[in-house]
This record gives structure tokens, C-alpha cells and sequence, in this order.
């Protein structure tokens, strides 16, 4: 069985896990089989801090396992829902992360209040709930986050590069629409649409899946992942 997607989705654990996203149970990162109605993502038992290759699991688009009699989040049903209508959504990425969460809990967007939330910006569905009923008509094509109202939040890429970099770029402008006062004055539209083509040219988020891989090897202490960046 060729497992380069199932490495994949480690990595992103361990590099999610680094940048303090990963002490909790719960959250699910999944990589789609090309060509296939096929899924690796995370067992449910251990967090995203501990998972090793045999937490990571093969699902078809049913939601069934293969091969495997692990626990799953019974909330991951999303994932194939998502694959299933998105055939350019190649990677997912949920967690609750506690700005993630923090900003759920607003149950809105984050603010243009920075160079890096314009990645979001008329990006961001805002769905009721988890379940791929309630997402299905939130989401627009094109779409890169999906807020859950007081659950958390999730990422959506062509590879695991862009929807685990997208992540954690999520999670730093969450914080500072959280932290940030209700006055501050908001980016104007035309510098924000010159700034999503700018980050687009200078390829931030596979540099910044990148560094998440270099971060994750740095905080492996041999038996887990130690975080670098504390929430």
C-alpha cells in the first residue's frame, strides 16, 4: 500500500502539534487518494502530539474504515462530504485550536487586520454546525475556511501544504481579531486584494508548510511532539 498520503498527515499532526494546536483529543487532519474515493486522516485515541504511521487511517467516502477497527471522530463526516463536493480540495484540516476556538466562539469571520488575513478575506463560510448538511450551503467555491460557531474551525487545500499552512496562519489572525479592540480600523479593500496577489507570489503557505515540517522535527523529543509555540 503506497503510504506517501499517509506520511503526509503525520507530518501535518506533528507540525500542527508544534505550533500548539495538538495537546486535546478531538480534531482531524485527512488527505484525499487521488483518483480514489479514498482518505487518510488521524485516529480519534491520541492527540496530535502522540500520533505515530499507525494512528493514521484509510476511510472511503463512506466514512467507513479500511482495514482497521481504530476509533474515528464521529464528527469527520465532513471530510468526505467535502471531498465528495470539492473535487479541488485535496487536504482538510480541523482543530480546535484556542484561538480557533476563540474566534468560533464570535462566530464570524476574522478581520482584515493584517498582510495575512487577507487570505480569508470573502473566503470564510460561516456554517451552523459540523455537519456536512449544514456546510454544504455555507460554502462557496473558492473557499478556505469554514467557521463552526463555538466549536472551531476548518481548512481546506489542494494539497497538505496549503490547508495545514492555512491552519496556522488561521489560528495567528484569529488572535488578533480576538485581542485586537472592536475600533481598530479594518484594511481597505483595494490594499487587501493587492495583498492576497502578493502572498500568492511570494508562495507563503508551502514556505510556511515547510518550516512547520522544520519546526516539527525540532520539537520531536524522541518519543512526542514537545509544542514550540504555546497557545
Amino acid at each position: 500500500m503506497n503510504t506517501k498520503y499517509r506520511d503526509q498527515v503525520l507530518q501535518a499532526c506533528h507540525g500542527l502539534a508544534a505550533y500548539g494546536l495538538g495537546s486535546g483529543i478531538g480534531g482531524h487532519v485527512s488527505v484525499r487518494v487521488p483518483g480514489e474515493e479514498l482518505y487518510w486522516s488521524n485516529a480519534l485515541d491520541k492527540t496530535f502530539e502522540e500520533m505515530t504511521g499507525d494512528d493514521i487511517l484509510l476511510l472511503d467516502f463512506e466514512g467507513r474504515l479500511v482495514n482497521s477497527d481504530r476509533a474515528i471522530s464521529p464528527g469527520i463526516g465532513f471530510h468526505q462530504g467535502i471531498y465528495k463536493l470539492r473535487p479541488d480540495v485535496g487536504a482538510i484540516v480541523h482543530t480546535h485550536g484556542f484561538w480557533v476556538t476563540a474566534q468560533a466562539a464570535l462566530a464570524r469571520s476574522p478581520r482584515v487586520l493584517h498582510n495575512m488575513s487577507t487570505y480569508f478575506h470573502n473566503r470564510t463560510a460561516i456554517a451552523p454546525d459540523d455537519e456536512i448538511e449544514s456546510i454544504a450551503p455555507a460554502m462557496k467555491p473558492g473557499d478556505v475556511a469554514i467557521v463552526i460557531p463555538w466549536h472551531g474551525a476548518i481548512t481546506l487545500g489542494s494539497d497538505i501544504a496549503q490547508a495545514a499552512a492555512l491552519h496556522v496562519t488561521f489560528d495567528y489572525v484569529c488572535r488578533l481579531d480576538v485581542t485586537v479592540t472592536e475600533s481598530a480600523p479594518l484594511m481597505p479593500e483595494d490594499h487587501a486584494a493587492a495583498m492576497q496577489m502578493l502572498l500568492g507570489e511570494a508562495d507563503y503557505l508551502n514556505r510556511t508548510w515547510e518550516l512547520m515540517c522544520r519546526k516539527a522535527k525540532r520539537a520531536f523529543n524522541g518519543e512526542v511532539i514537545v509544542p514550540l509555540i504555546a497557545a
